[in-house]
């Protein structure tokens, strides 16, 4: 956030690219992760806190997250590279009237986005991309797998008629648990539609645990709004329709974007004497 409000202040006169930017792609609210990448010196971050409601066995949960952020810069039109994490947690449960609390930080993720197919502008084929990325252990958080775990998204993004657009996703990812190693796999289905001054989403996340320790289905919907070019505030809350886990949650955030901010042509050329 710092470097952002850096980035906003103390460069204004820096001129820009003679590149366009495009809307603003945000990967929040939601699980699903849009395809398209930031831009070549495109700073964006994108954070937020959720709460969430749960059943775990005779255990009622309650874990509040924050700020989960993620830092995104355009490397090129089309690579972007990403650190992101869920931030610190705290984890209140309440078993048969006694009631415990944990709190640590998460994990922290590094990795890149990589558009490799652009959307048609007519016929049917989306844009793709692939991300990539691998975990970097909290040390003493009790929220930590306490390995490099790495994970692959599989990204396509499609407008569609009358302002819709649709966003598919499949998941992989390795993780560690106390067990040792096991492999996750998810897949989720997200669609929009722009109605202004807002947009409004709907979508569902399924996701399955290696070991045979089952599968969830995810359904939440919200709201966003752009504020400016550069700006977004949302809203977004959902349930789990299926698994072992009952939850409910609610989460807010914000993205803020700083257009052409780090590199690129005559970023540091000084203005033009208009000659």
């Amino acid at each position: 956030m710092t470097c952002v409000l850096f980035l906003t202040v103390f460069l204004p006169n820096i001129p820009a690219f003679s590149q366009d930017l495009p809307d603003l792609s945000a990967e929040r609210p939601g699980f699903s992760t849009p395809s398209a990448p930031v831009g070549l010196g495109v700073l964006q971050l994108e954070t937020g806190y959720t709460y969430e409601w749960a059943r775990l066995g005779g255990a009622k949960l309650g874990t509040l997250s924050g700020p989960q952020s993620v830092v995104r810069f355009g490397i090129t039109k089309a690579l972007e590279l990403r650190f992101s994490t869920n931030g610190y947690e705290w984890q209140s449960s309440k078993l048969n009237g006694q009631r415990t609390t944990l709190s640590g930080g998460n994990d922290y993720v590094v990795g890149a986005k990589l558009r490799v197919i652009k959307q048609s502008e007519r016929g049917y084929i989306p844009e793709v991309s692939v991300i990539g990325g691998v975990t970097l252990p909290s040390k003493g958080s009790p929220f930590t797998s306490g390995a490099h775990d790495p994970y692959f998204t599989l990204a396509a993004d499609k407008d569609l008629p009358k302002s819709f657009s649709l966003i598919a996703n499949a998941n992989f990812a390795s993780v560690t648990d106390n067990y040792g190693r096991l492999y996750n796999s998810g897949e989720g289905l997200w669609i929009t539609r722009s109605m202004k001054p807002v947009s409004v989403f709907a979508e569902v996340f399924h996701t399955t645990i290696g070991r045979g320790l089952g599968s969830e289905v995810v359904a939440d919907m919200g709201i966003y709004k752009s504020i400016g070019k550069h700006m977004q505030l949302d809203f977004e809350a959902g349930h789990t329709i299926a698994g072992d886990r009952p939850s409910l949650y609610a989460s807010m955030g914000i993205v803020i974007r700083a257009p052409k901010a780090l590199i690129g042509p005559n970023r540091f050329m000084g203005p033009s004497s208009g000659n």
